[in-house]
């Protein structure tokens, strides 16, 4: 018998994977959890991967719960700010769906028929601010809006802070700048002031791009300088965190939801689950089994946590990928097995000359995409190598492997200190750092060289640490991390918990 959904909930990713692979699994375990129809909205370019991370969290026995999910493409934007798809494209889908109209699909051309339910909330990425425009013009206050808050909780105040536009309007009006070139000059140029957060440390502005990382002025400008107000204004958070990732910003935000009678809903660690998984992203990888039997072997010759995984994520990449390629010529001399991702956005071609001696070592391999959850938790990887993007981070706790942190921006600065001295499961890179980031560090007074020399001396440093007592002591503190993200889905576990309130609540 077919039981009728009594929820219609819409979501909508932008086209940061890292802010839609955790979506995806929180469409997957909502679908699993309740009996709702989730509608996932995406851009064209995600349809795909999208659908398959969706189809990883579920067993073949749970195939009437995946169908609870519909997915449909919108068109993709043409400049980096259109995060919200082609524009006007969401606001045409969204009033499709509040009036029963059929919805067709941009990548696959099929026509989805209207639901017998309209939508009773919205779960909008928080990069898609004209999403959440076209809701509240085309619904009002009839359909609850949330936020996907895709970041990690220690970002939260900074980012919220006062509203940045009133400040830009009057610096444009004083130098006779446009409002945006006044806007980027204050919210993304570093000029070394200090920046203050209650539950990071405090540090120069270019402690927060370390790598001097140059993002789309109409990005930051129609974008980011939009995101407090909206933090603001919605009906609730969601985020992809884990309450026991730093306890005491989960605690001050909610706190903050809850004195205006609203919630913040920490989901996280969001990692599909099961063997199928494993299985499914291996198969999704063109080297996956490559990959797969590279770790196997190394169990047997060179022992457990014996390989060195290094990846940027699908988006940012280093500045200057000499010092990269200087990381590699240390981890060749010391001769360690490693596994390199090289699927980020910004990043560009590998030189020739690197190709060539990666070949030559043969105890490597280099790949696009890479099935990293089942890496990470193959009994010979030993250290993650990482930007310090919150997926990995909580991918990497989730399978016991401390990580080596060469943060770039967003989270990613002050994950980095968290995990290397608060936490202390981790190891901060800064002789890597570029640019005006290589200004002196507010928290010790260093003041990092920035030379090749400098790079390849403090990565030999920290490997050697790495694979010894001291890298063994941080790998031992990292699994009583492990053990409490793990609970949070536990059947009386806190992420579950709060997501079954999310789902009563509209």
């Amino acid at each position: 018998m077919t039981v009728t959904p009594k929820k219609h909930l819409v979501v909508f990713a932008s086209y940061f994977w890292g802010h839609a692979r955790p979506l995806s699994t929180f469409a997957a375990r909502i679908a699993k959890m309740h009996n709702i129809v989730v509608t996932f909205i995406v851009i064209k370019s995600l349809y795909a991967r999208v659908e398959a991370e969706i189809a990883r969290d579920f067993r073949p026995e749970e195939k009437h719960r995946l169908e609870r999910i519909r997915i449909i493409a919108l068109e993709d934007g043409n400049g980096s700010h259109e995060t919200s798809g082609a524009p006007g494209a969401f606001k045409t889908l969204w009033s499709r769906i509040c009036h029963d109209n059929p919805l067709i699909c941009a990548k696959t051309g099929a026509q989805l028929e209207p639901l017998q339910i309209r939508p009773a909330a919205a779960l909008l990425d928080f990069f898609c601010v004209d999403a959440f425009d076209a809701v509240r013009e085309l619904s009002g206050l009839t359909v609850k809006t949330y936020v996907w808050y895709a970041c990690a909780a220690n970002t939260f105040f900074p980012i919220l802070g006062e509203d940045p536009f009133v400040k830009a309007k009057t610096e444009a009006e004083r130098t006779g700048k446009s409002l945006t070139d006044a806007a980027f000059n204050m919210y993304w140029t570093p000029n070394g002031r200090l920046v203050h957060s209650p539950y990071g440390l405090t540090m120069h502005d270019y402690e927060t791009q370390p790598q001097q990382c140059q993002l789309d002025r109409e990005l930051v400008c129609h974008i980011l300088m939009r995101l407090p107000r909206l933090l603001r204004e919605v009906d609730g958070l969601v985020t992809f965190d884990a309450a026991g990732y730093q306890p005491k910003a989960t605690a001050a935000i909610k706190q903050l939801y809850e004195a205006r009678s609203r919630r913040a809903i920490f989901a996280g660690p969001l990692v599909p689950e099961g063997d199928q998984a494993m299985i499914k992203e291996t198969s999704l990888s063109e080297n996956g089994r490559e990959i797969m039997a590279f770790l196997d072997k190394k169990l047997k010759t060179t022992g457990e946590h014996s390989v060195l995984y290094l990846s940027f994520g699908s988006f940012f990449w280093p500045s200057d990928p000499a010092k990269i390629w200087a990381v590699l010529d240390v981890l060749m001399e010391k001769g360690i097995p490693f596994i390199m991702s090289y699927a980020a956005s910004y990043a560009g071609p590998i030189p020739d000359n690197i190709k060539a001696k990666v070949t030559e070592y043969g105890n490597a391999i280099v790949s696009n995409w890479v099935p990293q959850q089942a890496l990470l938790d193959h009994p010979a990887t030993g250290w993650y190598l990482m930007h310090g993007g919150h997926n990995g981070t909580l991918e990497s706790i989730i399978a016991g492997v401390p990580m080596i942190v060469w943060p770039i921006t967003a989270d990613q600065p002050l994950n980095a200190i968290y995990l290397s001295e608060e936490a202390n499961v981790a190891y901060e890179l800064v002789e890597v750092r570029h640019g005006a980031g290589l200004g002196r560090i507010h928290r010790n007074g260093r003041t990092p060289v920035g030379t090749i020399d400098a790079v390849k001396a403090e990565a030999r440093a920290v490997l050697d640490k790495a694979f010894g007592a001291d890298g063994a002591e941080k790998r031992a503190r990292l699994q009583v991390m492990r053990k409490t993200l793990e609970a949070a889905w536990a059947e009386d576990g806190v992420a579950r918990r709060e997501v079954a309130a999310f789902l009563e609540e509209f």
